[in-house]
């Protein structure tokens, strides 16, 4: 199927109509990947509904951070050291450059400065900006400093805590589906709203809830850093919505303020550049941007796949099975 962006695909493929567009598809895909439709991947369009057509939404019980444990938990299982606080600065082959030898890792500790780690075999599992840094060291790929940068998108989340009851009690997401003047600005800054205590109730102590606001790029920098005005707008919004509730809104001792999160790197884009993140199943992780990699050494990450958890996973494990082969075939 031919790729375009994906106003272009709803409006000329599907035919939806500008007021449905607006009211639904643009806060409910703007709010996954974070840029308006026409900056967006049609593959990435269908991707995402197919995903939601057969399988199901969920919140792990404890946290997104479930998910990092799991994996930690598996790993440690198998052996595997995990050094936290450890930030990777360059990556050096040893020996020749035909050989299928082994790689140094420099490796800046918290608790005992820089050290070097000699490693058969190498996984990038970075951000597309830190692969680049990693790879550029290597002898022969110093053309990858040279590359364009990928653009990445941005979003703020805001967290608030209440007593309970919620002002809804169906676990459902709620999109700003009041078109663009009054969806994504300076005065009507939220784009959806959630509360994961009622779809999980182990996100709040018993008796309280949980609201949850993003936030896109464009209200962020509209906002700056003035973190005090955008939470009073978005106080304002909320209370707008929820008439009944207003008075516990805007008062800042009963909807408490517990967390303003800013990433300014959440997702690469996916539609437009090149080695945009809209490949579904991964692309070649011994190949970056086109440049092949030294042998012993691969690149994962949401760059690498698709702008999203299941590309990072998927291009995670497409590495792993690439320098588990690596290492049988070089004993």
């Amino acid at each position: 199927m031919e790729e375009t962006d994906t106003l272009a695909c709803l409006r000329n493929k599907y035919r939806f109509s500008e007021e449905f567009i607006s009211s639904f598809f643009a806060p409910f895909l703007e709010g996954i990947y974070l840029t308006s439709l026409e900056n967006q991947s049609s593959r990435m369009l269908h991707f995402v509904m197919q995903m939601f057509t057969v399988g199901s939404t969920s919140l792990p019980m404890g946290g997104m951070q479930a998910v990092s444990n799991q994996l930690e938990n598996k790993a440690k299982k198998l052996g595997v050291k995990i050094q936290l606080g450890s930030k990777a600065v360059s990556v050096e082959r040893v020996g020749s450059e035909d050989a299928k030898g082994e790689y140094d890792v420099l490796v800046d500790t918290k608790e005992h400065g820089q050290q070097t780690i000699c490693a058969k075999s190498v996984v990038i599992a970075t951000d597309v900006d830190v692969a680049k840094d990693l790879l550029n060291g290597l002898l022969g790929l110093e053309q990858i400093d040279q590359f364009p940068s990928l653009p990445q998108r941005s979003v703020g989340c805001i967290y608030y805590a209440f007593q309970s009851p919620a002002p809804l009690s169906e676990p459902v997401l709620i999109l700003n589906g009041e078109g663009e003047q009054r969806r994504n600005t300076k005065v009507f800054p939220i784009n959806n709203v959630c509360f994961p205590s009622v779809v999980q109730t182990a996100y709040a102590p018993d008796g309280w809830e949980l609201c949850s606001v993003s936030i896109l790029e464009n209200v962020l920098a509209e906002y700056a850093r003035d973190h005090d005005s955008l939470d009073n707008a978005v106080r304002k919004h909320l209370s707008a919505w929820f008439p009944d509730y207003a008075c516990n809104i805007l008062d800042e001792s009963k909807w408490i303020h517990k967390g303003m999160y800013l990433i300014p790197n959440a997702q690469p884009c996916h539609y437009g550049k090149d080695g945009c993140a809209s490949i579904n199943g991964g692309r070649d992780c011994s190949v970056f941007q086109g440049v092949a990699i030294p042998g012993g050494v691969f690149v994962c990450g949401d760059h690498m796949a698709t702008s999203t958890f299941n590309g990072a996973l998927e291009s995670g494990i497409n590495a792993g099975g690439a320098a588990e082969t690596f290492s049988a075939e070089t004993k």
